[in-house]
């Protein structure tokens, strides 16, 4: 973090803690006091020696046992302000951190959602790294579970180097990280608004027709902005989609109309509305011809192909034995004529 002049040397002529005059600063509305005892405590600070320069001047600085007329190094003010960010995310996933945080949140000092549905819900700061210098702080909301930059009031204290931000500025998110809004909500989960409605989107409308999802295509619906697909399009499809939104346009104003006088043209509609339905099922019948058509075809060419393939077959096979039971008939059938022609021989032997 890097402080103008005129920040830096405000630290040097306060007579207040450095904590409470950290906390004090315009667009530090963010922050609660770190108490004494947990920086003090060596624990809570361990890994975060190497992420700063001068850790020892700087913790000293941060609590008090040196003032900041004994120091007029402006890196050292910055570097401590770094420190006392990281401790700050460290603290408020504490029980205690997180008792300060709730009173912030209670009073909305985080800020409200911009978002118009959810209707001014308190929001939670969060970080997007964890990392210093990468990223400023934003808010979340757990109503709609969008992240939004916040107003700039809150975050135009800071100001990154170019090697950090590129410039913008913005109270560093690693100051808060990327935990403690979560944990926040897990924490105190009677404070976990009821979701956003799903009818409570937003309906975009023109002349308060509702603009229907071809409208938002690229090109505005000219002819240039139409795919080649578009352009391909089954006549009688485009015919289906223009009566279908006719008659949505006809049910959006009934639904305008409901509630208010009818008048003399209530007639004329109700024959728009019929001649628009009456072409959406012209134009249903022709697609539905259109598909039988093209089915029986194919049904034709399937059976007929189908019954090629069984002739070839039939061809290919031997001719079946014949069964035993035909041959006991034809058998009975020769000793059933041999007996006839020996009665009519021996017949002829009487006569003669």
């Amino acid at each position: 973090m890097a402080y103008n002049d005129n920040e830096v040397s405000s630290a040097s002529g306060h007579d207040e803690p450095w904590i409470q005059w950290f906390c004090g600063l315009k667009g530090h509305e963010m922050f609660c006091e770190v108490e004494r005892t947990y920086i003090e405590d060596g624990f809570n600070l361990y890994g975060l020696r190497a992420c700063v320069s001068n850790f020892s001047d700087c913790l000293d600085l941060i609590l008090d046992r040196i003032g900041p007329d004994d120091s007029d190094d402006s890196q050292l003010t910055q570097n401590a302000c770094t420190l006392y960010g990281l401790i700050h995310a460290r603290y408020i996933t504490t029980a205690h951190g997180l008792d300060s945080m709730y009173n912030k949140y209670a009073q909305k000092e985080f800020g409200t959602c911009p978002l118009i549905q959810c209707s001014g819900q308190p929001v939670l700061p969060v970080g997007l790294k964890d990392e210093m210098g990468q990223d400023s702080v934003k808010i979340f909301c757990p109503k709609c579970q969008c992240v939004y930059h916040p107003p700039p009031v809150r975050s135009r204290h800071h100001s990154f180097s170019g090697s950090m931000l590129g410039g913008s500025g913005g109270v560093d998110g690693a100051s808060f990280g990327t935990t403690f809004p979560h944990l926040f909500l897990m924490t105190f989960s009677n404070l976990v608004p009821d979701p956003l409605p799903l009818d409570s989107a937003y309906i975009p409308r023109v002349f308060g027709f509702r603009v229907h999802a071809s409208a938002r295509q690229r090109g505005g619906g000219s002819s240039e902005g139409i795919t080649p697909s578009q352009n391909t399009q089954n006549p009688t499809d485009r015919r289906t989609i223009l009566a279908q939104d006719r008659i949505e346009e006809m049910d959006d104003g009934d639904e305008r109309q409901s509630d208010g006088p009818q008048g003399p043209h209530e007639e004329k509609e109700e024959g728009d509305d019929g001649e628009a339905r009456a072409a959406l099922a012209a134009a249903t019948t022709a697609q539905t011809e259109d598909l039988s058509k093209k089915d029986v075809k194919k049904r034709v060419r399937r059976n007929s192909k189908i019954d090629c393939e069984a002739t070839a077959e039939k061809n290919k096979r031997k001719p079946r034995e014949t069964p035993s039971c035909t041959k006991a008939e034809e058998e009975s059938t020769e000793n059933g004529n041999g007996n006839g022609s020996n009665q009519s021989k021996r017949q002829k032997r009487t006569g003669n």
